[in-house]
C-alpha cells in the first residue's frame, strides 16, 4: 500500500511485527501509547482517526493518509497540541494551499506552525489570537 505522511509518500507492506518501507525491512511494535521501530520508542501523544488521520508522536504532528488516487476531503483543521494561539495568518474566505501556514500556537514556550493539510477555502475561523486551545479542538473549517 502507499501511505502519505505530511506530503511524503511511502510504499509499505506490513507482515506482523515486520514491515517493508520503500524496500527496507524494519521491525515495528505498536502499543496503546507508543510505537517501537527498530528498537527506537516513540510516544503517541494523540491520534485522531479519519482521512487523513492526525497523529502526534513525540510532540510532532503528522497527517497520515492512504494514497488511493483520490482527492483528500478535509473539513476541519484541529489543534495538534494544547496551547495559546499567538497568531492567525489567514481569514475567512482565504484560498489556501497545501502546506501553507495557517496559525501559530505557543505550547511549552515553543511556537508550533499549523499548516494546511490540503488546498481549500476557509469557511470559518473557530479561534482567534490569544485564545487557549486544547489538543484536537477545531481551529478552522474548510469548504
Amino acid at each position: 500500500m502507499r501511505i502519505d505522511v505530511n506530503g511524503n509518500s511511502y510504499d509499505i507492506a506490513i507482515m506482523g511485527e515486520k514491515a517493508r518501507v520503500n524496500g527496507n525491512e524494519i521491525t515495528i511494535k505498536v502499543n496503546e501509547d507508543e510505537i517501537t521501530i527498530d528498537g527506537n520508542r516513540f510516544h503517541l501523544d494523540f491520534i485522531e482517526d479519519g482521512e487523513p488521520a492526525l497523529m502526534i508522536i513525540n510532540g510532532l504532528t503528522y497527517l497520515v493518509s492512504k494514497n488511493i488516487g483520490r482527492a483528500i476531503s478535509v473539513k476541519h483543521v484541529r489543534a495538534p497540541i494544547s496551547g495559546r494561539v499567538i497568531d492567525v495568518l489567514v481569514q475567512v474566505g482565504s484560498e489556501i494551499n497545501k502546506g501553507q501556514d495557517l496559525m501559530v500556537i505557543e505550547a511549552m514556550k515553543m511556537e508550533n506552525q499549523i499548516k494546511s493539510p490540503v488546498r481549500a477555502k476557509i469557511s470559518e475561523l473557530k479561534v482567534g489570537k490569544g485564545q487557549t486551545v486544547k489538543t484536537g479542538e477545531v481551529l478552522l473549517t474548510l469548504e
